[in-house]
């Protein structure tokens, strides 16, 4: 495991396209509170952890904003440029043995080819919005203790960061994704953030049902660096 993220298994998953995490619309959580994360901003800066081949790098991007994302695997990245038919380059991320960066054409969209972790704001930058459904609740928890600061640390001040977490009885199943309740969020992020629930709503269907699982609960929430 490198710096946390169990790089092999999600480069497996990827390779396996055992992937039922991926969407092939644009998310409905980002469609909904979409005017509450970019507080009504124009050309925002976004930055998507962890963002596999999401619909939702290119409608960021055709929304007229500025999208960053990470993604460990090449197979996932290559695929987004080319289902989306957006052309690309790569070059070298200077200061990191293993990482890469792809571009469009025109800049809208980047993506490292990187561990989350090996990434500071001295590499990204800073963001005015980040949007994650998928990159806080994969992580285990060791790795969630010490994904706020990172995250954080390339937030603007009143940076928002759309979150969209889970809630269930782990003791019936592993993650990922890994149960995420509001206690633990408002625990890891009680410095530095204010938090602002949005939703809660039952997510249970017949795929967790399938892995012994009562209740799957969605949980949004908006938090807003200080």
């Amino acid at each position: 495991m490198a710096k946390g993220l169990d790089e092999e298994y999600w480069r497996k998953r990827w390779m396996a396209s055992d992937i039922p995490f991926h969407q092939t619309e644009v998310h409905p959580t980002l469609l909904r509170y979409f005017a509450d994360l970019t507080a009504g901003q124009e050309k925002c800066r976004f930055f998507v952890p962890l963002c596999g081949k999401s619909k939702d790098l290119k409608w960021l991007a055709d929304e007229g904003h500025m999208v960053v994302g990470v993604e460990l695997s090449t197979l996932a990245i290559e695929a987004f440029f080319k289902e989306n038919q957006v052309d690309f380059t790569t070059s070298h991320v200077e200061g990191l043995s293993d990482a890469e960066l792809y571009k469009s054409e025109d800049d809208s969209i980047q993506i490292y080819k990187a561990n989350f972790f090996d990434l500071n704001r001295d590499i990204l930058g800073e963001f005015d919005c980040a949007w994650d459904r998928g990159a806080f609740v994969s992580l285990p928890r060791e790795d969630q203790e010490r994904y706020a600061d990172p995250l954080g640390s390339v937030l603007k001040p009143k940076g928002r960061y759309l979150l969209e977490a889970v809630e269930y009885d782990q003791s019936k199943m592993n993650g990922p994704p890994f149960s995420t309740p509001l206690e633990l969020i408002q625990q890891l992020f009680a410095v530095g953030w204010s938090i602002e629930p949005l939703e809660v709503k039952d997510g249970t269907d017949d795929r967790w049902r399938s892995k012994g699982l009562d209740v799957m609960i969605l949980r949004t929430s908006l938090l807003t660096k200080k």
